[in-house]
């Protein structure tokens, strides 16, 4: 999609950012809802809870990638068992692969539990 050009006074378009970066947190995309917000606080950094939800989404992003690099490191450990225990087939090893990354997802979120503050 190509970028657009921004029209209309600096809280107007610092609204559509931020409308934008609602949106974008509500799809767990949290790269674009970060860009989103950038903007805002470059541009106006006291517009509404930008700054604040800015920090919010950097922290979420960092617990997404944690959880994803959790499950490639599952994923690569549940590979290496398969291949020692002398998986029959590539189908097995594919079991192996979805059930190491299940494992390490749910390792990385019982990680994250411990490490998130208690509110």
């Amino acid at each position: 999609m190509p970028k657009q050009k921004l029209t209309g006074t600096l809280d107007e378009q610092c609204q559509f950012l931020y409308d934008m970066a609602l949106a974008k947190m509500a799809e767990g995309n949290y790269t674009g809802a970060k860009h989103a917000l950038q903007e805002i606080v470059k541009h106006r950094p006291d517009f509404r809870d930008a700054a604040a939800l800015l920090e919010d989404v950097k922290r979420r992003k960092s617990d997404q990638t944690f959880l994803l690099i959790c499950a490639f490191i599952g994923a690569a450990v549940g590979v290496a068992v398969g291949s020692a225990m002398g998986a029959p087939n590539d189908l097995v090893l594919l079991l192996y692969l979805g059930a190491g990354g299940l494992v390490g997802y749910g390792a990385g979120n019982l990680i994250s539990s411990y490490r998130q503050p208690k509110a």
